[in-house]
């Protein structure tokens, strides 16, 4: 069906696509009969859980789709042409000439050992019908256009000589050079730093609107959709189960999932202690889809007619369509299992005790030069400029920043990864760390029960008795199923395999733990339920926990004070609620408001103030403060004298000279 009013053709016609892929134990149904529009200049995003379809149904498009995946029913119409009927070879005149495409990982789709030159040039004089030169020039003003710097000499860059933002840039600005009608984006912001994030959303809005090309946005950050998107379709099970304006999906959602999604994401006026929604249960096993409503074991607004007959999209309001056999969805249906306070352990005694103390602390990694036998001095990396930091117990400490800024390090020299060039780490018991992918940290022949006994073994805690009813106790702990114990890591979803991260941390009952991204891989579904997850171990066991992360609302939500770093330094410290009410640095400030805020309207009326370029190179710090070449507020003092962390109010210190 179509969700808006044909005033003219579509540029983009999907109706009723159908993608499967054959597995040995059956197939799967990843795109179930999907139909929608997409207009020229048009904006639309696509959001949904992993696994609910989103990243199959837009390869199918263009049947870019990995073996054993395959079209399995439908047409998809671009100006009236369909697509699923050409050849591969007609399609290859489509790919980039007509429709672009940008991925999650530039580095994934750039050939590392090929200079940017050699990547962009020969597509833009194929699809452009450009001579060599004319095409160069084109490539230069297309990477000047993505706010590249000095675009004719990085024209001639290789991928690893850039940074995740360049590199993303590039992608962006070869898709674009090629001139096509409509853009396909799958998650290209979802590794980037929040400011690195804000620019490209920036540089990708503008282009689109200067070139009337059309775009499909898929991501899970709303967030990013409220900023960005003019429609949204939400995807659940292979299926679209709601379409509409950004601003009803947002401001009037139908659909019970929609509406979850949208309750699980913290907020800037989150209360402390207060749980964050969770959506219960999985998604369904689309191997055996369930009859009726995909979502109904999930949902409380569930009735009969939800395990009989599948819901079809109906109408909701103008251009606004859900499939949901209740016309309000979740609307006055209480969900205690989504809601109340976070545990509050009322007999563990609180005590003004410091858990981990950092003083002075740095960290120098040297090289030699870039060539064999070289005879240039070596090269010195300050990557940890003289961090001061202490945690108390109980306490959660977010430390927060641009990649580049120290804030892995650090972490890396808490847990003895790293020995510090000079300064002092003192730690009250144990410290553990949760990784950001606990996939890389598992051994993926093993099963949960020997992942988590493995730290108990290597100390030669206890018994095979003991050490089996200690790795019970933590499966319970962390809210899984004692049969959870007997299967392998792919065999648990992301937010399962990052319960069993954390209950691995607690066997050795540390004092200290270090998350290092622990959720920035997640859906926001299950980011809410990790996020509790701690929150409630906090409370319990009193742990001090070191919580590094590039999403400041959830750092906001889960931090009781918070670090921003940059370039190897702390520029400001203090309680959470203060620095992000009332931010005392720049930095601070410009990180804050790059924030993607869930709501289209609030959006709409922001003027964030942006950063432009990257970061200075920890080869070759400033003489005078480090953010000087970035700051809206610089003055030649700026340049000259390096700001110290001083204490401009009472509870917060800050690197500023004109903090305050």
């Amino acid at each position: 069906m179509t969700f808006q009013a044909e005033i003219d053709v579509p540029l983009l016609d999907v109706r009723d696509l159908r993608t499967e892929f054959g597995t040995d134990s059956g197939t799967v149904t990843a795109v179930d009969g999907v139909s929608f529009t997409v207009h020229a200049g048009e904006r639309v995003a696509i959001v949904g859980e992993s696994g609910s379809g989103k990243s199959a149904m837009a390869m199918s498009i263009l049947r870019l789709l990995a073996y054993p995946g395959r079209v399995a029913g439908g047409t998809v119409l671009l100006n009236g042409r369909d697509l699923c009927a050409l050849s591969e070879r007609q399609l290859n005149a489509v790919r980039g000439r007509e429709v672009g495409t940008v991925f999650q990982d530039p580095m994934s789709s750039l050939d590392p050992v090929m200079r940017i030159s050699k990547q962009m040039i020969p597509p833009i004089m194929r699809s452009v019908g450009l001579g060599r030169e004319k095409a160069r020039a084109e490539a230069i003003h297309w990477l000047d256009k993505v706010g590249i710097p000095d675009a004719e000499r990085r024209l001639e860059a290789f991928p690893f000589e850039m940074s995740g933002g360049m590199r993303q840039r590039v992608m962006i600005a070869m898709a674009l050079s090629c001139r096509p009608k409509l853009l396909i984006a799958d998650e290209p912001t979802t590794a980037l730093d929040v400011t690195i994030q804000a620019q490209i959303v920036d540089v990708m809005k503008t282009l689109i609107s200067e070139t009337g090309t059309a775009m499909m946005f898929i991501t899970h950050d709303l967030g990013l959709v409220a900023r960005f998107a003019d429609k949204v379709a939400v995807m659940y099970a292979g299926r679209i189960v709601e379409f509409g304006t950004v601003h009803d999906i947002f401001h009037k959602p139908s659909h019970p999932y929609t509406q979850s999604l949208l309750s699980t994401i913290p907020s800037t006026t989150a209360l402390r202690h207060q749980r964050l929604p969770q959506i219960p249960g999985m998604p369904p096993d689309m191997k055996n889809p369930p009859k009726g409503c995909a979502f109904r074991d999930r949902c409380a607004a569930a009735i009969q007619t939800c395990a009989q007959d599948a819901p079809r999209l109906t109408p909701r309001g103008a251009g606004h369509v859900a499939a949901c056999w209740q016309p309000d969805g979740l609307a006055g249906v209480p969900r205690p299992e989504c809601s109340g306070q976070v545990r509050r352990n009322t007999n563990r005694p609180l005590r003004d005790r410091t858990m981990v103390e950092i003083n002075r602390l740095t960290k120098q990694f040297t090289g030699s030069g870039t060539r064999l036998f070289s005879r240039k001095p070596a090269q010195v990396v300050k990557a940890v400029n003289g961090v001061t930091l202490r945690v108390q117990q109980g306490e959660t400490l977010g430390i927060v920043g641009e990649s580049g800024c120290g804030k892995s390090t650090v972490a890396r020299l808490l847990l003895g990864l790293e020995e510090p060039t000079s300064g002092e780490i003192f730690i009250d018991g144990l410290a553990q760390m949760v990784f950001q992918d606990p996939s890389s940290s598992f051994n993926p022949k093993m099963r949960i029960h020997a992942i988590i006994e493995e730290p108990l073994i290597v100390k030669r805690w206890g018994d095979r008795q003991a050490r089996a009813e200690r790795v019970r106790s933590l499966i319970d702990q962390v809210g899984l199923e004692v049969a959870h114990l007997d299967r392998y890591p792919n065999q648990l979803s992301g937010g399962q395999r990052q319960r069993v991260a954390v209950a691995r941390a607690l066997a050795l009952d540390p004092s200290v733990v270090v998350a290092d991204e622990p959720t920035s891989a997640l859906d926001v579904s299950v980011r809410a339920q990790v996020i509790n997850l701690l929150a409630d171990l906090k409370e319990d066991l009193g742990i001090a926990f070191i919580f590094i992360s590039h999403d400041l609302l959830t750092v906001r939500y889960i931090a009781d004070r918070i670090a921003v770093m940059y370039l190897g330094e702390v520029v400001e410290y203090g309680p959470a609620d203060e620095v992000f009410d009332r931010p005392a640095h720049p930095y601070t400030k410009a990180l804050i408001d790059a924030v993607p805020l869930p709501d289209p309207v609030t959006e709409a009326a922001r003027a964030p103030i942006q950063l432009k370029g990257e970061l200075p190179s920890p080869l070759d710090i400033p003489k005078g403060c480090a953010f000087a070449s970035r700051c809206p507020i610089v003055t030649d003092r700026c340049r000259i004298e390096k700001p110290v962390l001083r204490q401009p109010m009472k509870t917060r210190e800050a690197a500023c000279h004109y903090a305050k």
